[in-house]
């Protein structure tokens, strides 16, 4: 029997959004907590709609950052994975940069999750 080759289509385009911190912050109108509530809240919708594969900060397990972090994005072309790279709360309110890489996905092995309602659930 031949192994499974991944949770991916080979015909879907992804894009990986590299998140750097804009040093010296700018002034912002909001509190970071509520930017961050927004990001949290952009992640979901972005999961739902099934145009996020995955996001997260570079952070050692010690808790230590290294840089923002990044997004993997399913879009029709880069323009697209840039605007919706764009609208992340952080990036949307000027508190981070962002440059946006067309990536194909071709090995891996991803476990599932089903989302309902915004509790998770393992598949595998």
């Amino acid at each position: 029997m031949a192994a499974p080759t991944g949770n991916h289509d080979d015909t879907t385009q992804y894009y990986v959004a590299w998140m750097e911190q804009v040093e010296p912050a700018p002034e912002i109108e909001k509190t970071i907590d509520e930017i961050r509530q927004e990001h949290f809240a952009y992640l979901i919708d972005l999961e739902t709609r099934g145009v996020l594969l995955a996001a997260g900060p570079f952070r050692d397990t010690d808790g230590s950052r290294h840089g923002a972090g990044m997004m993997i994005v399913r879009a029709s072309s880069l323009a697209e994975a840039d605007a919706i790279t764009a609208e992340e709360p952080y990036r949307k309110h000027g508190v981070r940069t962002h440059k946006v890489l067309p990536w194909q996905w071709r090995e891996g092995c991803v476990h599932h999750t089903l989302y309902v309602k915004g509790g998770a659930f393992a598949i595998g």
